[in-house]
């Protein structure tokens, strides 16, 4: 069995990379497909009330997928809407707020993240976000290579008093799990190393760094759609 298992794609914001995600979701060698949390903004679309035809286009390539392969479908912060009516199962796409496959566990990580435990806090965080996302494409037809939202996602988070060692609490919490394996998203920053004897996967996202973990015969390997 081939899985795709993607994150943060953030469906309704404008950083969201729609083309280079319809590219990815067009091969169809996968079986299965484990999207870990904030694959709709929910908190914009919230504001908005729409989402555009190109951010359309993926939610109904996904639909397409899951009439014949398997879509497990695990909440994050951006789509906690989804956690009102989990575990549900709709048709093959199975909603959840974390799952075991084995000795792996899969969990968006935002509960584990002291910023976004303040829900109000966070939806002001996830506004600036998308704005500099959009000064971002400013900069960059200007020549600039530094990257405003990264910039603010590093250091704003590290000056508010709630954020924990991310890392560190995913890996023991999968430990008291009994999984020697977490897969997770939610900071926007892939990763594949070894914490404490547990691997720690970070599939990324889709707004700045189009990442992706591929599992094939028990192998999990972090990819990159521009590689």
């Amino acid at each position: 069995m081939k899985t795709l298992i993607i994150s943060d794609l953030h469906i309704g914001s404008k950083g969201c990379k729609t083309e280079e995600i319809l590219k990815l979701l067009k091969d169809e060698s996968y079986d299965r497909y484990i999207l870990v949390g904030d694959i709709i903004d929910g908190w914009l679309f919230v504001k908005y009330k729409r989402f555009t035809y190109e951010h359309a286009r993926v939610i109904r390539r996904l639909l397409k997928l899951s009439k014949n392969k398997e879509i497990i479908w695990i909440s994050g912060n951006h789509d906690d809407f989804l956690r009102k009516y989990s575990p549900l199962e709709l048709g093959n796409i199975k909603i959840v707020d974390e799952y075991i496959d084995g000795n792996t566990w899969y969990c968006h990580g935002d509960m584990y993240d002291g910023v976004v435990k303040l829900h109000w806090l966070g939806v002001l965080g996830s506004v600036g976000y998308d704005t500099a996302i959009v000064i971002d494409r400013f900069l960059k037809k200007m020549g600039y290579k530094r990257s405003l939202s990264k910039f603010l996602k590093t250091n704003i988070k590290a000056a508010i008093a709630f954020i924990v060692d991310f890392e560190n609490e995913m890996v023991r919490q999968a430990k008291k799990r009994n999984c020697n394996t977490v897969v997770c998203g939610h900071l926007h920053s892939p990763e594949d190393k070894i914490i404490d004897g547990v691997r720690y996967l970070n599939d990324g996202d889709w707004v700045e760094n189009c990442s992706y973990v591929v599992l094939e015969n028990n192998k999990f390997t972090l990819c990159y759609q521009n590689n």
